[in-house]
């Protein structure tokens, strides 16, 4: 058995295990469950459940067990930093757009469809939690005959997400339960709410950019700084050295 996590913070917790409140919140389709502080399942768009984390600060998340995807955070002024895409749809029958979809066991294009399929499941609620009032939810994805029929491999997949004041945690676990080792790529792909106005991305000098809307097969020379005022699907590569 091998594990390995990747973790996302903005910023960093750094909680105090103090005054902590253990439980489990079940989905339902008819009904709001809730055994723990802060943490509630509940309908969602498209009559799907979701988590829904809230800190007594005013911050609040949501997470759809559709695809474990992670679809809006909320700071106590209301603003919501994640962006979900308006045509997005919630159906079943593709991934959400927006929000923090999961990409495994594959990033991109490959062998198998675009991204993986962990977010194109249903997880389940494994664990849930409160720490010094800030609500804690782990969610659970597991190998069956959807995955195993593009992918034969056992594994166990766990995605934590914490909430406080100002800022969220999510941490995904992958543990290989099979008896053969394999490879897989992964990410949390986030998108944030943000104006283009004014942002850019520095520190790209040297970088190949593959432009995939222009020309998906050959990468350029990337510049030093990138602006960003029209629509862009860009992969920045850093050479290798030797």
């Amino acid at each position: 058995m091998a594990m390995v996590s990747m973790s996302f913070s903005l910023p960093n917790l750094n909680l105090r295990r103090v005054n902590r409140y253990s439980g489990m919140a079940f989905a339902s389709v008819n009904k709001e469950t809730s055994t723990t502080v802060g943490v509630r399942v509940t309908e969602g768009e498209g009559n799907l459940p979701k988590v829904v984390l809230t800190s007594p600060h005013g911050s609040e998340a949501e997470i759809y067990l559709f695809g474990g995807c992670l679809t809006s955070w909320k700071v106590p002024n209301g603003k919501d930093l994640l962006f979900v895409r308006p045509d997005a749809v919630f159906n079943k029958k593709k991934p959400i757009s927006g929000g923090v979809p999961h990409c495994f066991p594959q990033f991109g294009p490959g062998a198998i469809q675009q991204h993986g399929f962990a977010r194109n499941l249903d997880w389940s609620v494994v664990d849930s939690d409160n720490v010094d009032g800030n609500p804690v939810v782990t969610l659970l994805l597991k190998d069956g005959p959807y995955s195993r029929s593009m992918w034969d491999f056992g594994f166990q997949a766990l995605y934590k997400v914490i909430l406080n004041s100002e800022s969220i945690s999510t941490e995904l676990t992958i543990t290989n339960t099979d008896n053969k080792p394999f490879s897989f790529t992964s990410a949390l792909h986030t998108y944030f709410s943000a104006s283009v106005t004014g942002a850019s991305v520095k520190g790209l000098k040297g970088c190949k950019t593959l432009d995939k809307e222009l020309d998906p097969t050959n990468p350029v020379e990337g510049k030093e700084e990138r602006s960003v005022t029209f629509y862009a699907h860009l992969q920045y590569r850093k050479p290798i050295s030797n």
